[in-house]
């Protein structure tokens, strides 16, 4: 994706970040089979590493994982965005980053284990 598209789409999650948050931050409230696979994921990968929340918005599922105990964080493209989450949930890391072009180093982040076949 070139420079343009991707400066494109961080000014338009900017200009509705704190709305986006409004709306979503308490959506997993209503949510009990999500809540169920995501405390899963966090017993799945515990000690495995940290879990990448990507393009994290508000940081919902980041929180609840780590809130759940899971070592997380969450990354997303607009700042405006990681700076709802983190007014949202100060105890939750949250960096800036293009899940197209990761800067992050190899086997840093948790992997679920291979599944066996039934």
């Amino acid at each position: 994706m070139n420079d343009n598209i991707t400066r494109s789409i961080c000014k338009s999650y900017d200009r509705l970040a704190d709305e986006y948050a409004r709306r979503l931050f308490h959506e997993l409230e209503h949510k009990p089979i999500d809540r169920q696979l995501l405390d899963r994921l966090a017993a799945e990968v515990a000690g495995r590493g940290e879990i990448c929340d990507m393009g994290c918005g508000p940081g919902q599922v980041a929180r609840y994982l780590h809130d759940a105990g899971a070592k997380v964080f969450g990354l997303d493209l607009s700042p405006q965005m990681l700076e709802e989450a983190q007014q949202l949930s100060p105890e939750t890391p949250f960096r800036q980053g293009n899940m197209l072009a990761l800067d992050l180093p190899d086997e840093t982040v948790a992997a679920l284990p291979p599944s066996t076949p039934s």
